[in-house]
C-alpha cells in the first residue's frame, strides 16, 4: 500500500466530514415541500388539501421497496456508488415532477424517490458509522444532528423560496440541485470513502458477545474462532424497529395532537405552539453527538433504554401541564433531552446486528411506517370527536406515551436475552 494510501486510511477525519456534507445536502429535500404543499399540488393540480398530503404518505410505499433494492446494491456496488446513484436518480426524479405531469404521475415518482431517498440515507450512516468504531454511536449522533438540521433548514428555505419565485415548484428544482450534488459529490470523494471502508474491513470485525461489543482483529487473527464466528452471525433487528416505529409515531403526535389540538385549546397563540414544539426538537437535534458518545461509553442499549423510559414518562405528563406555561416548558425541556439519545442509540445497535444497509434501510422504513400510523391515528381521531374534547386528545398522547414505553420494556428484554445467549 502507498505512503498517500496509509495516511488516508489512518485519518478517518477526512471522511467524516465529507459523509457529514454529503448527509446535510441529501437531507435537505426532504422538507423543502412541507410547508408548501398546498400551493404546490393543491393550487396546482387543483386537488384536495387532503389529497395533496397523498404526496408525503406515498413515501412510506418507497420505503418498503427500499429494503430488497438496498440489498441488491449492496451486493455488487460500494458505498460511494450508492450513495451517487440514489442520489443522482432522486435529483432527476425530483426535477421531473417539476414539470407539469399531473398529480397521478407526481406520486407515482414520488413513490420511486422514497425508495432511492432510503437507499441513500442508509448507505451514508453505514459508512459513518464505520468510519470510527471506537466512537460509533458519537459520529452516528454528529449524523443526526446535522440530518435533523437538514430538515429544519429545508423547511424554513422551502417556505422562502417559494415566497422569493413566487412558484412553490422551485423547491422541486432546489431538491433536485442538492441531491445531484450529493451525487456528484459522492463521486469526486469516492477515493476517500473507498479507503474508510478498506480500513473497516481489515482492522476490525464488530461482534456482540455476553452483552459486550468486541473488537476482532481480523489482520492479525483471520482464522475467527467458532464461538466468534456464531456470534458475527445477524442478530435480532426486529427489537430495533419496534423502537424506531414508536420513536416516530410519538413524535408525530407530539407535533400534531399536542401542537394542533391541545396548546390550541388552552390559548396558545400560533408563535407560542412553535416554540413549545420546537424546543424538545431543537434539544434532541443538539443533544444527538454529546448523546452518542455518552452511549459509547455506557453501552447503546442501556442509554436507549433508560432515555426511552424518561421520554415516554416526559410525554405523558406534559399535557397535564398545559394550563402551566413554565412547568410545560421544563417538561419539554426534559423531553428533549430525554429523546436525543434515541436516534444515535438506536442506529447503534442496527449496525451491531452486522446487517449492513439493508439493516439501516428497514429501520428508516420503520420510522416511516410509525410516523405515519401516528398521522393516520391522529387525522382520524380529529374526525370523530369534537375539536374541544381536551380530555380525548390528552388520552391519545398518554396512549402513545404507554406504546413507547411498553415497546422499549419489549425490545430491550429481546435484545438483553439474545446478548446473554
Amino acid at each position: 500500500m502507498t505512503h498517500q494510501g496509509l495516511l488516508g486510511l489512518r485519518d478517518p477525519k477526512l471522511t467524516v466530514r465529507i459523509v457529514i456534507l454529503l448527509i446535510f445536502l441529501s437531507a435537505l429535500p426532504d422538507a423543502l415541500v412541507v410547508p408548501v404543499l398546498k400551493d404546490l399540488f393543491a393550487d396546482r393540480y387543483g386537488v384536495s388539501t387532503a389529497q395533496a398530503q397523498l404526496f408525503l404518505a406515498v413515501n412510506l410505499l418507497g420505503a418498503l421497496l427500499a429494503i430488497p433494492l438496498v440489498k441488491y446494491m449492496r451486493q455488487r456496488m460500494s458505498g460511494w456508488a450508492v450513495v451517487s446513484s440514489t442520489a443522482i436518480v432522486d435529483g432527476i426524479l425530483l426535477a421531473i415532477m417539476w414539470l407539469p405531469i399531473g398529480f397521478a404521475g407526481t406520486l407515482a415518482l414520488r413513490t420511486i424517490e422514497g425508495a432511492v431517498d432510503v437507499a441513500t440515507f442508509a448507505a451514508l450512516f453505514q459508512m459513518l458509522g464505520r468510519s470510527d468504531q471506537q466512537h460509533r454511536a458519537w459520529k452516528l449522533g454528529l449524523g443526526a444532528t446535522v440530518l435533523v438540521a437538514g430538515l429544519g433548514i429545508g423547511a424554513v428555505l422551502g417556505g422562502f423560496l417559494t415566497k422569493l419565485a413566487g412558484s412553490a415548484a422551485v423547491t422541486l428544482i432546489v431538491g433536485s440541485v442538492s441531491c445531484v450534488s450529493t451525487g456528484i459529490l459522492a463521486i469526486v470523494c469516492r477515493s476517500t470513502l473507498n479507503r474508510m471502508v478498506q480500513l473497516a474491513k481489515s482492522s476490525t470485525i464488530d461482534v456482540v458477545m455476553d452483552g459486550q461489543e468486541l473488537q476482532v482483529k481480523s489482520a492479525i487473527q483471520p482464522a475467527i474462532h467458532p464461538a466468534i464466528q456464531s456470534a458475527i452471525q445477524p442478530g435480532k433487528i426486529w427489537p430495533i424497529l419496534f423502537m424506531a416505529a414508536t420513536d416516530r409515531a410519538t413524535g408525530a403526535i407530539l407535533t400534531a395532537v399536542f401542537a394542533s389540538f391541545l396548546l390550541s385549546g388552552l390559548g396558545y397563540t400560533p408563535e407560542q405552539r412553535g416554540m413549545l414544539v420546537g424546543l424538545p426538537l431543537l434539544l434532541m437535534a443538539i443533544g444527538a453527538a454529546p448523546a452518542g458518545w455518552f452511549a459509547d461509553r455506557f453501552g447503546a442499549l442501556r442509554t436507549r433504554t433508560l432515555a426511552a423510559i424518561v421520554y415516554a414518562i416526559a410525554l405523558g405528563i406534559v399535557p397535564f401541564l398545559g394550563a402551566n406555561t413554565l412547568m410545560l416548558a421544563l417538561a419539554l425541556l426534559i423531553l428533549g433531552v430525554a429523546a436525543a439519545p434515541l436516534l444515535p442509540a438506536s442506529l447503534a445497535l442496527v449496525l451491531v446486528t452486522n446487517r449492513g444497509m439493508s439493516g439501516l434501510a428497514a429501520f428508516r422504513a420503520a420510522g416511516d411506517i410509525g410516523y405515519f400510523t401516528g398521522i393516520v391515528v391522529t387525522i382520524a381521531t380529529s374526525a370523530m370527536i369534537d375539536a374541544g374534547q381536551y380530555n380525548v386528545q390528552t388520552g391519545l398522547v398518554c396512549g402513545f406515551a404507554l406504546l413507547h414505553l411498553v415497546a422499549t420494556t419489549a425490545s430491550w428484554l429481546a435484545l438483553r436475552e439474545h446478548a446473554e445467549q
